[in-house]
């Protein structure tokens, strides 16, 4: 999941102990004043969040991997910590396949074995406690190391990480060795998603880098940088995967006011 805006946002790299399973560590506080929905974009990850204050009680969210753009509620003053899995890591570490967590936002402690769920609730009791962040990361750690076989393999490893590149799914699935209905299994058994759709949710999110590194880049540019066939092509794709043009999407993120999304061609 990728948060569209509504709240405070920070990212950083993850302990080095979890490079290989975790992606990145985010933080968020909501504004205050009236709640507000706000929209999650499709990344290809799964997310374990602790969220706290606003005047409720704590929780422990497991967010799924989303197929599409879905909107959610920012209660005023809720604070969130989330660690963003790599792709097929954390379907292993849990007791739930990501299928059925495709696009839901669960009560996370039924689905955590035993001592993750406890470290992540000595970290909800004390969310700034630096040990317990770091029993945490050790509690993860552990876990993947007990659970190594579940993991993806090196295999399929790299070819999630060349799905994230400009290549098609067949040639992608014989360069690491499968045949496409074993690649095609294997996918959909570590992310819940079809190696078609994941790409193009990779596809989405390169548009997105492409345009936070360069805000001025056109729109017929930005399908280019980003391997679409052509400028409509991207205005499907993005309306697809998000619900709005690619233009209207570049304006809620607050990358450019709307009426510059394209000097030649306006809101796209």
């Amino acid at each position: 999941m990728t948060d569209t805006g509504g709240a405070a946002y920070v990212e950083t790299p993850p302990p080095p102990a979890l490079g290989g399973l975790v992606r990145a560590v985010w933080s968020s506080r909501a504004a205050a004043g009236p709640a507000a929905p706000f929209r999650v974009l499709p990344d290809g990850c799964m997310d374990l969040i602790l969220a706290w204050g606003g005047g409720a009680d704590p929780e422990l969210i497991l967010a799924g991997t989303d197929p599409v753009a879905r909107m959610v509620d920012h209660r005023p003053g809720r604070q969130r910590l989330g660690l963003r899995f790599r792709p097929g890591c954390l379907g292993a570490l849990i007791d739930c396949t990501p299928r059925d967590l495709l696009g839901q936002s669960p009560d996370a402690a039924p689905l955590l074995p035993q001592p993750l769920r406890d470290a992540a609730r000595r970290l909800l009791d004390r969310p700034r406690d630096a040990r317990s962040r770091q029993a945490l990361a050790a509690a993860l750690a552990g876990l993947a190391e007990t659970r190594r076989r579940h993991l993806p393999g090196p295999a399929l490893a790299a070819a999630l990480a060349a799905l994230d590149a400009p290549a098609l799914v067949g040639p992608t699935a014989a360069a690491h060795g499968f045949g496409q209905r074993r690649f095609d299994r294997a996918i959909r058994r570590a992310t819940g998603l079809s190696p078609r759709h994941l790409a193009r949710i990779f596809r989405l999110q390169r548009l997105l880098a492409a345009v936070m590194a360069d805000p001025t880049i056109s729109l017929a540019e930005l399908a280019v940088s980003a391997n679409f066939a052509d400028q409509p092509h991207m205005t499907r794709e993005t309306r697809a995967l998000t619900g709005l043009s690619t233009g209207r999407l570049l304006a809620e993120l607050g990358v450019r006011k709307l009426q510059d999304a394209d000097p030649a061609r306006g809101a796209d």
